[in-house]
């Protein structure tokens, strides 16, 4: 049944936070309880990571921990998927599928998605040009353009001083060009904690519909990406600092 409500409504800015790799209850429950109250939680079950040594995941172990969780706490989940075979174990606790910039170029698993009229983040990936994401993005059009969220997570770029290249101009081609609603990931983009604040207030002014945060409680003793995850001090500053400027964007803060 195709799901009638948007993801993100019409002037809406919304605050997706949590950790790139859920770890453990204690953990979640630990950004639940934050002073703002995050009602939408991303967090990985299944990562795709560059090193095959580095933490993969809790995966199925993760999926049980979530639907404890969701037991007692109203919210909206978002994860990564990274394969086809996911897609049933994930179905009972996610609100959102997450497709990453390595699998923007997956057109099988894009394909499959749009089979379950669930709402779907698209990531460009490192080298994509704009086209190519609104290519891949075709592959998702089963799924009716409200349920497909343009993620901007920067490019790959010839400097080294940050993670990747922010593209906001981006943001800003496809607000005028399309009717998607983009968000932006500035903790991938940025790649150091000390930048993702601004990176964050940045994406608001050039149009974005939202972003998609790294907030972990113990960023320093993060299993996955704590140098570009923000603690729960700094996140509640940025709620606040984009609570106050969104009515400025003609925005309206969700988080």
């Amino acid at each position: 049944m195709k799901n009638e409500t948007p993801f993100i409504d019409k002037n809406e800015f919304l605050f997706i936070g949590g950790p790139c790799a859920v770890e453990s209850s204690e953990q979640m429950k630990a950004i639940l309880s934050l002073p703002f109250g995050p009602s939408v939680i991303r967090g990985g079950i299944y990562k795709m990571r560059t090193n095959k040594n580095s933490f993969q995941g809790l995966g199925i172990v993760g999926i049980e921990l979530i639907k404890e969780i969701k037991k007692s706490h109203k919210l909206s989940f978002v994860t990564e998927i990274t394969d086809p075979r996911q897609i049933d174990g994930l179905l009972p606790i996610v609100s959102c599928f997450q497709v990453g910039a390595r699998n923007m170029y997956n057109y099988e698993l894009l394909k499959e998605l749009g089979n379950y009229q669930v709402p779907v983040i698209l990531k460009r990936g490192f080298s994509a040009t704009i086209s190519e994401w609104l290519g891949a993005s075709e592959y998702l059009q089963a799924l009716g353009q409200e349920n497909i969220i343009l993620c901007e997570r920067g490019v790959r770029s010839f400097d080294n001083k940050l993670r990747n290249l922010l593209d906001l101009g981006s943001v800003i081609y496809l607000k005028k060009n399309t009717a998607f609603k983009v968000i932006v990931d500035p903790s991938h983009a940025m790649g150091d904690r000390r930048y993702v604040s601004d990176a964050a207030v940045a994406a608001l002014a050039a149009g974005a519909d939202g972003i998609m945060v790294e907030v972990h409680p113990d960023p320093d003793n993060a299993l996955s990406d704590g140098q570009q995850s923000i603690g729960p001090e700094i996140a509640t500053e940025l709620v606040q600092k984009i609570k106050e400027l969104a009515p400025h964007f003609n925005k309206v803060l969700r988080v």
